[in-house]
């Protein structure tokens, strides 16, 4: 691998990364699904991000070469990093939705760590 690609693998890993702790973030600090840590959230979470990466990483080469030499046809001067960036996250991104759509991968925070019940208050007297 020349310097280029390497530079390429290395932004759109980071592109997916960052779709993940954006994820996994805005998941824990949610009032509404009972997970309180990003231990938490990657256990629960695990099978269905491997999936993810697995499928981004398969898509990685098309992304990188076929949409840099269409972007290149059109005249549009965006380097194969940048795009490798965007393709990254777009890719989870992508995947994180239609995923959602297979039972087996879909993750219902709320079923596995529900949020605590708050306290009943005891009845009024009267």
């Amino acid at each position: 691998m020349n310097k280029g690609e390497i530079l390429n693998a290395s932004v759109y890993t980071l592109g997916w990364l960052l779709f993940v702790f954006a994820q996994a973030q805005n998941s824990v600090k949610s009032k509404t699904n009972g997970l309180e840590t990003l231990a938490g959230w990657f256990r629960v979470h695990g099978v269905n991000l491997a999936t993810r990466a697995f499928f981004s990483g398969l898509g990685y080469g098309f992304i990188i070469h076929t949409v840099a030499g269409k972007v290149a046809d059109v005249g549009l001067a965006i380097t194969s990093t940048a795009i490798a960036g965007i393709g990254g996250y777009s890719a989870n991104a992508l995947l994180y939705q239609f995923f959602g759509y297979f039972p087996w991968l879909r993750v219902e925070v709320a079923d596995i760590a529900p949020p605590p019940t708050p306290p009943t208050s005891p009845p009024a007297v009267q």
